[in-house]
């Protein structure tokens, strides 16, 4: 009984380990959104947008600066207590406090913050935006592995046949119903068959390097793939890809980085107006010191905490700056931020026509895999009815072995155009569902 237990135990055990070598399409999208290093510097240009924005809110605040000095002056100086000029050495100490702030400067500082707000939402389309095209990219070579995984098999299938081919024609050789050439013809198909497995094995090889690449996964990790559950074909395609495309820009982060840059672009031309408007700062000063000329009247140095009382200083004011030439500079800027302006929108209207582009090509690709699938399956059912029956007519002498190979090969293209179609419907469909808001990696 203890023996059957661990038994059981151990078969549980190994079950476990495969199933955790496995990875589904989801398990290697999960994977490479955390691990993949474009997303990663996709965040950090987005963590370096947001520290921007919170400090252009920041700057709003008065500048406070607080300052102290001391030294000893020799020979001919300035007395900073009676501002004339002494020629004794003496030991003097000062303090200082001070605050600014723009009361007004033609809006830059407002404008920059809405700027700075727009780029940060932008870094953080684009974030989002990227971890999509990682998913993508993933899933692509996910199905390639699998493409050329399962064309692997059939070529492997075919390849069995001929071999059991060449054993058949042997015999029929001494039974007089074949001849040599029907022989030699079967090993050349045979020997074909082999090397588009191997070319297929190397395609396979080539095409988990991608995955991995795309995955950051390393190298020598084993990667078994779980082929995901087919759908069920639907009867009819009917969405409608305008309003998809309507409904998908809305929120697309694809989209929406270009829209916030460009409204970006807007608030620049706004901060570089302001450069035409006067500016108005207010200032607060607080000063005071002690000096080792300043005495008493019994020639006595004042006390260092007397004369930090006496000698404050206090002085609030505003500065009114005004421009009037600046040798076109600011004129110069408002222009260039115009035209990067319009260069946002060019590109904004480009990439949603880019989109467009896109949706369509998937859906019309979509609907054109539905169909070629339904017809390569009738293709492939009487492609194999085809071959039964010339295997028969090949193995009772009525057919020669170039005829048996037409039908077999035919029935090789037709499996591989189902595999094809198959795989390309289900990315498709899935391209689609990422249209209409679902991201399939995050269910």
């Amino acid at each position: 009984m203890r023996f059957r237990v661990l038994f059981f135990t151990l078969i549980c055990t190994s079950l476990q380990l495969v199933a955790q070598e496995s990875w589904t399409l989801n398990d290697c999208i999960n994977y490479a959104l955390k691990n993949n290093m474009q997303l990663q510097d996709a965040g950090m240009n987005a963590d370096l947008a947001a520290l921007s924005y919170n400090q252009s809110k920041w700057n709003m605040l008065p500048a406070i600066g607080a300052g102290s000095d001391a030294g000893k002056n020799f020979g001919r100086s300035v007395d900073p207590a009676t501002n004339t000029y002494v020629n004794t050495a003496f030991f003097n100490n000062s303090y200082y406090l001070g605050a600014s702030v723009d009361l007004f400067k033609g809006f830059m500082a407002q404008n920059q913050i809405r700027y700075r707000e727009f780029k940060k939402e932008a870094t953080q389309s684009s974030k989002l935006n990227v971890a999509d095209d990682v998913a993508f990219t993933v899933m692509n070579n996910f199905f390639n592995v699998i493409y050329y995984e399962e064309l692997l098999k059939i070529a492997n299938d075919q390849k069995a046949l001929s071999q059991l081919n060449v054993k058949k024609v042997r015999i029929l050789i001494t039974t007089g119903l074949k001849s040599q050439s029907d022989l030699l013809e079967v090993k050349a198909n045979y020997e074909k068959e082999e090397l588009f497995c191997i070319q297929t094995n190397n395609n396979i090889a080539a095409a988990r390097i991608g995955l991995k690449r795309a995955m950051n996964l390393p190298t020598d990790q084993s990667l078994v793939l779980l082929i995901p559950t087919t759908d069920t074909l639907s009867t009819a395609n009917t969405t409608d890809i305008k309003e998809l495309y309507i409904q998908h820009t809305s929120w697309s982060p694809f989209i929406r980085s270009y829209e916030q840059e460009w409204l970006a672009s807007l608030k620049n031309v706004s901060i570089s107006k302001g450069g035409f408007s006067p500016s108005i700062r207010l200032q607060a000063t607080y000063n005071t010191g002690f000096y080792e000329t300043n005495k008493d009247a019994n020639n006595q140095v004042i006390a260092f905490g007397d004369q930090l009382n006496n000698n404050r200083r206090q002085f609030v004011g505003a500065t009114l700056s005004i421009p009037i030439f600046n040798k076109n500079s600011v004129r110069f800027d408002v222009q260039s931020a115009k035209i990067e302006s319009e260069q946002a929108l060019t590109r904004l209207n480009q990439a949603k026509q880019t989109l467009l582009y896109e949706m369509e090509r998937n859906y019309n690709e979509l609907t054109a895999s539905e169909k070629e699938l339904r017809q390569a399956e009738k293709q492939m059912e009487a492609d194999q009815l085809a071959f039964q029956a010339a295997q028969k007519k090949f193995e009772q002498g009525m057919i020669t072995a170039i005829e048996l190979n037409t039908t077999k090969n035919r029935l090789a293209n037709s499996s591989a155009q189902v595999l094809h179609a198959k795989l390309m419907y289900e990315v498709k469909k899935r391209v689609i569902d990422f249209y209409k808001g679902n991201r399939f990696w995050e269910g």
